[in-house]
C-alpha cells in the first residue's frame, strides 16, 4: 500500500497543473500496489471547495485511512519540534499525513520535499 499526499491529487486531478502529467503518470505506476488516501487528504480537498460526491468520485478505487492516536501524536510532536528549529512555517496537515505514513510503515507518494527531516523512516517517493 502507498500513501498518497494532497499534493500529488491535487496536481493529477486538475490538468492545468504544472506537474499534472507527471503526478499522473507516478499515480499510474504507484497503482500496481494499492493506493491510499489520508482522512486528512479528504479534508484538505474539501477545504478547497469541491463538492463531497466530487471528491468521493475522484478518490474511487483508492483505501482510505483514518487518522489514529499514533499517528496524531507523532505529528503533533514532530511538529513542534521542527517550528523550535527553522522560521519556516509548516502545516500541520503535512505532518499529519507523513506521521500516517510513519506509523503504519507506508511509502509515501508525494512532490513536496519540504520538511521531510521530521520523519526519516518514511520511505518517500517522489514525483
Amino acid at each position: 500500500m502507498i500513501l498518497v499526499d494532497t499534493s500529488v491529487l491535487l496536481a493529477w486531478l486538475d490538468k492545468s497543473h504544472p506537474q499534472h502529467a507527471q503526478c499522473r503518470q507516478a499515480i499510474y505506476e504507484a497503482a500496481r500496489d494499492t493506493l491510499a488516501v489520508s482522512s486528512v487528504t479528504y479534508a484538505e480537498l474539501a477545504a478547497g471547495g469541491r463538492t463531497r460526491q466530487g471528491v468521493d468520485e475522484d478518490l474511487e478505487g483508492f483505501e482510505r485511512l483514518d487518522l489514529d492516536f499514533a499517528a496524531a501524536w507523532r505529528a503533533g510532536q514532530a511538529f513542534r519540534q521542527y517550528r523550535r528549529k527553522t522560521t519556516d512555517d509548516p502545516v500541520l496537515p503535512d505532518f499529519l499525513i507523513r506521521a500516517q505514513a510513519a506509523t503504519r510503515n507506508l511509502p509515501h507518494l508525494t512532490n513536496d520535499r519540504r520538511r521531510t527531516s521530521s520523519f526519516p523512516d518514511v520511505n518517500f517517493l517522489f514525483v
